[in-house]
């Protein structure tokens, strides 16, 4: 059971790291042509009609494909307040029952993201540009940002309740 939990935890951080590479490589992508977009715009009155667009939403994709990985990295913002205050045992107890209810708020916001995506996808929702984008695609991002958000807070959580706390970056 040990290793299987173990083998779990690191396919997870596996897949988190990969997507946190990809949001780094969609923001390469973004710079790029933001950057080639404002030469064409002011030194050849060429503006593209996509770029914006296309730039809004691929920061959802950034957004939800470095979510986990942040939570992975211990750089989600965190109040250590009751910490400081009344010690480790209740500071462990606040770090479970956090855990745990942005495990279930994850499951929520996953559920919601796949009914949303699935809507979007079945009526053939589109954004109402000249770029006519499908939103299913762009709101797939958050399905899946979601459910590894989930699997790391799960794991997270699991940690907590078997008494394996991993170090968190200061």
């Amino acid at each position: 059971m040990e290793e299987e939990t173990r083998s779990i935890r690191q396919t997870v951080t596996r897949l988190n790291s990969l997507c946190a590479s990809l949001a780094g490589l969609i923001l390469l992508f973004i710079t790029i042509a933001i950057f080639i977009d404002v030469i064409l715009r002011y030194f050849f009155n060429r503006p593209s009609i996509w770029v914006t667009e296309i730039s809004t939403y691929l920061f959802l994709y950034i957004i939800f494909l470095g979510t986990a990985y942040a939570l992975q990295q211990g750089m989600h913002i965190r109040v250590t307040f009751l910490v400081d205050v009344f010690g480790r045992k209740i500071g462990r107890a606040a770090n479970i029952l956090t855990s745990t209810l942005a495990t279930i708020f994850t499951l929520v916001l996953l559920w919601q993201a796949s009914v949303m995506t699935w809507t979007a996808f079945k009526e053939h929702w589109t954004s109402p540009t000249m770029l006519n984008a499908p939103f299913a695609y762009i709101y797939v991002v958050m399905v899946l940002g979601s459910f590894f958000l989930f699997l790391t807070f799960l794991t997270e959580t699991i940690n907590l309740l078997c008494g394996k706390v991993r170090a968190r970056p200061e």
